[in-house]
């Protein structure tokens, strides 16, 4: 979801070596077009791109519960990249109207997530209201759903020592000389019943 120009896709197609299949989904046909252009030059064949009208597209429900991973690049305030971008901290933010797309696109994202599948939600912010009141929300309204302690992913993802025995992880520049990033995993409980109609 949100997959803009496309960049977290082609790493995720070309760390799957061309096999299965990878579909990078977001709502601006303009970014998605870059997209296309980037995934030709790539030769990957494994990634295709798909237009959304909204985070309650019918495609959604024609896929319902078919993927194994679900990567929620999340539209966020961007504060994590102010280091960078000071300028952008004086551009007016919307908080409540983001948080409230951010639930929404959960709830779609959740939708596509297979029994026992992982859904990861990520955004560039270091707010809380944006990153784990997001989460919490999100689990509140649907019991279908648990977290994955992060260094239980850790050591196949990344490898090396874990940052954090938390249930998700926040970078930030002074900590980790990174931007600031927010990532939690979520497992579908295997064997659960669609609750989407209630999220």
């Amino acid at each position: 979801f949100c997959a803009g120009a496309g960049g977290k896709a082609l790493a995720i197609a070309a760390g799957m070596q061309g096999k299965g299949r990878v579909v990078a989904c977001d709502v601006d046909g303009s970014r998605l077009s870059r997209s296309k252009e980037r995934l030709h030059r790539s030769g990957l064949h494994n990634i295709e791109t798909k237009l959304l009208r909204s985070e309650r597209d019918p495609w959604i429900s024609r896929q319902k519960g078919k993927f194994d991973r679900v990567l929620v690049d999340a539209p966020c305030s961007g504060s994590g990249a102010w280091r960078r971008h000071p300028d952008a901290r004086w551009r007016p933010v919307d908080l409540a109207e983001l948080t409230d797309l951010q639930d929404r696109i959960l709830a779609g994202a959740a939708r596509l997530t297979k029994p026992g599948g992982l859904l990861v939600y990520a955004t560039c912010s270091l707010l809380p209201d944006e990153n784990q009141d997001r989460v919490d929300a999100f689990l509140r309204a649907r019991e279908d759903f648990e977290p994955v302690p992060v260094a239980e992913i850790w050591p196949e993802a990344i490898g090396g020592d874990c940052p954090t025995t938390e249930s998700s992880l926040l970078l930030t520049p002074a900590r980790h000389g990174t931007d600031g990033f927010f990532v939690a995993v979520l497992r579908r409980k295997p064997n659960s019943a669609d609750e989407s109609a209630a999220a």
